[in-house]
């Protein structure tokens, strides 16, 4: 689905990043909230987003790696359904970071684009098709893949695309599927299934470059943490082959930095509070209603569709081919549960967290987490039904709209609370 934040999402982002800056304080005279709220965000840049965004673009060029071979091997008539289950693995893998990164939405993702490059739906199979009986457009994906992503619609791109190619009605497709011979009916037309997997190479390509752009613009070249010399050489690939920016411009600081940079000359951020707000609207707040009010109400109560309606609330599922669109949901409320805790994989609090600064200065954390806990469970309750798309009447969907949107006024009364400070 095409992305686009809420208006509470924008206006804080408005607030964070266009504020003017007034030189900001010498750390030394910053009071004690302030300075916890400094260490929270100086442990959450590293323990969440650096993390999280490193083992996206790990995957992701693992992902494109394993799709080549296949392809190599599809040619040769070699390819292995084994061969598949090890590409069906990583694509998780990259999958489940991607989703777990979308509480920090609001910097590189947003300001780049690359969210809805990445992860729009529903997939456009009809034009997709078009372009897989062109042997011109499957030569040029063969031989430039990301390079002639071009030829294809940008309704075919980034995960689905590639999740399409793979799956059908929740299951990986065999080998047999994409020998050069086997025919793929898709919205009428048939498909040569080596086509296909040119195709899912090539997007793999494209989505690797934009996951190292990701890393790139937030991490920086110098920071007093052990630094990956691979984030180094990303970087160069990003801005010397792609030519994709990998630093705010008029700045010239990643992402990372800027946030870092929080109340300083250079940062667009004026103070630890706009900087804790934004993180807790634009970010968590806004995949917290994204979650409850588009990804799932969309669909939610929907009639079985016709297929060829392409408008109707049922093809507005994320994710159905693979059908795992609840796990997809519960990784949203995870990169959430992150964020606030201080940490990739955090079930507790980090000493400097932003839920331990709300808790230790008086903001009723104990109702935070109850609700933060009831929405991860109420995904837990739709995990264990099966698939979204097989259970759209579900009164654990219902329970779940309404845990995840409690979880967001809540997230919301945080953040208010953060800009009374």
């Amino acid at each position: 689905m095409k992305k686009c934040f809420n208006l509470i999402a924008v206006a804080a982002v408005a607030v964070a990043l266009c504020a003017c800056n007034g030189g900001g304080r010498n750390p030394a005279d910053l009071s004690k909230e302030d300075a916890a709220m400094k260490a929270a965000v100086e442990q959450y840049v590293p323990g969440v987003i650096y993390d999280i965004y490193g083992k996206l673009a790990d995957n992701a060029e693992t992902l494109h790696s394993k799709l080549q071979a296949a392809k190599a091997k599809a040619k040769a008539g070699t390819l292995t359904d084994a061969d598949l289950e090890s590409v069906k693995t990583t694509f998780f893998a990259a999958r489940e970071w991607w989703e777990k990164s979308e509480a920090f939405l609001y910097g590189a993702a947003s300001a780049y684009k690359i969210d809805p490059h990445i992860d729009s739906w529903p997939l456009d199979k009809k034009a997709l098709a078009k372009s897989l009986i062109n042997a011109a457009v499957v030569e040029d994906l063969d031989e430039n893949e990301g390079g002639a992503i071009g030829l294809v619609g940008a309704d075919a791109l980034g995960f689905h695309g590639i999740e399409f190619i793979l799956f059908r009605n929740g299951v990986l497709r065999n080998a047999a599927a994409f020998k050069a011979e086997a025919m793929d009916d898709i919205s009428g037309y048939q498909v040569s299934g080596l086509s296909e997997l040119i195709f899912a190479t090539a997007i793999a390509d494209d989505l690797m470059g934009y996951c190292f752009e990701l890393q790139a613009a937030w991490d920086p070249e110098d920071y007093p943490f052990d630094y990956d010399e691979e984030v180094k050489t990303r970087r160069a690939y990003v801005e010397d082959v792609l030519e994709l920016p990998t630093a705010i411009e008029g700045s010239g600081l990643t992402f990372g930095e800027n946030l870092l940079a929080t109340a300083t000359l250079g940062s667009t951020y004026r103070a630890w509070t706009t900087a804790v707000n934004a993180i807790l609207v634009a970010g968590c707040s806004n995949i917290c209603n994204e979650v409850a009010n588009t990804k799932i109400a969309t669909a939610h109560g929907a009639a079985p569709a016709d297929p060829n309606d392409v408008d109707a609330p049922i093809n507005y599922i994320e994710s159905p081919y693979s059908k795992r669109s609840f796990i997809d949901f519960k990784d949203n409320i995870l990169s959430i549960q992150y964020s606030l805790y201080g940490k990739n994989g955090a079930t507790a609090p980090e000493k400097a967290s932003i839920f331990q600064f709300l808790s230790d200065y008086g903001f009723d954390a104990k109702t935070l987490k109850s609700k933060l806990d009831a929405a991860v469970a109420s995904l837990d309750a739709c995990i264990a039904l099966g698939a979204f798309v097989d259970n759209l009447n579900a009164a654990e969907v219902d329970a779940a709209i309404d845990a995840i949107n409690d979880l967001d006024e809540e997230l919301n009364k945080a953040a208010s609370w953060v800009l009374e400070r």
